[in-house]
């Protein structure tokens, strides 16, 4: 067993606590359950940072092709999304019943490819590919969240227009709150994202992959997760649109976020996975 391999385990533990605290917590809130969580949030996001690091020295490549490092890298996203936000809107931190428990499956995922060998043709040690993978996580964690918060303004906005006034109406934030949260949080997403995009393409060409990369599962859903935010981009920042039409259109892309995420590091095969090798342009 490898000292990341560990690592990762050991986070994905510690994910585990906390989604059982964090369930607790929405059943029956409590300040020190509530300090337990995001201190173990705050040391899973460590174990992670470090497992990624040792496995980088150890296959002497930026840490991103496997399944593990995309796993780790989505994870760790999320926590630092999570931890970012819960910060500064305690009430928020409810939220967690949620998100802990869909992290704790994404890491024990990862953790069954941590000696996966990264693609051999790519430059996986330039800093340029270094920011376009961590624009792209960073923004799949914002987005995570997001939809996180969608779901939960859904449900809550139900229970409100049929007057269901139970627990879990008390313990969620209000619809205000929610929504301006989900409006925080798209612009700097989808910022990050684009990034992640125009440096992916910069990085195919620097690569000559030619044209084949346009057909890569990952490009392909990564486009069309790309459009959906840019349409709830459009409708939060430019047209002024609030309520539950945003929050659905905000699920729709998590959906595609899933898709982008699952079909190709679990899935399918494309540049994106490691031992998959696209041919440049110069060998054919």
């Amino acid at each position: 067993m490898t000292v990341e391999l560990l690592l990762d385990i050991v986070a994905g533990g510690l994910y585990a606590v906390a989604a059982v605290l964090a369930v607790a917590h929405m059943r029956k809130p409590g300040k020190h359950r509530e300090r337990a969580i995001m201190v173990l949030a705050t040391v899973c996001s460590i174990c992670l940072l470090a497992a990624l690091v040792l496995h980088g020295f150890r296959i002497s490549r930026f840490p991103v092709f496997g399944r593990f490092e995309a796993s780790a890298w989505y994870a760790l996203a999320i926590t630092g999304a999570y931890l970012y936000v819960g910060f500064r809107h305690e009430i928020l931190r409810t939220v967690s019943a949620v998100l802990f428990p869909y992290v704790t499956i994404i890491v024990f995922l990862g953790a069954t490819a941590v000696t996966a060998n990264p693609n051999p043709n790519l430059q996986a040690a330039s800093p340029l590919l270094a920011l376009h993978v961590i624009a792209a996580f960073t923004g799949y964690g914002l987005f995570t969240l997001e939809s996180v918060l969608a779901v939960a303004y859904l449900v809550q906005d139900r229970s409100l227009r049929r007057k269901r006034f139970g627990p879990l109406v008390k313990r969620l934030p209000s619809l205000e709150t929610l929504d301006q949260v989900m409006f925080e949080l798209i612009g700097p997403a989808f910022g990050l994202f684009t990034l992640s995009i125009g440096i992916g393409i910069i990085l195919a060409h620097l690569n000559k992959w030619g044209v084949r990369w346009v057909t890569d599962p990952k490009v392909v859903m990564t486009g069309a997760t790309w459009v959906v935010y840019a349409i709830l981009f459009y409708l939060q920042r430019t047209a002024g649109h609030h309520g539950r039409r945003i929050a659905y259109v905000t699920v729709l892309g998590f959906a595609c976020v899933l898709l982008a995420f699952m079909s190709v590091h679990f899935v399918a095969h494309g540049v994106h996975n490691f031992g998959f090798q696209i041919p440049s342009s110069g060998s054919r």
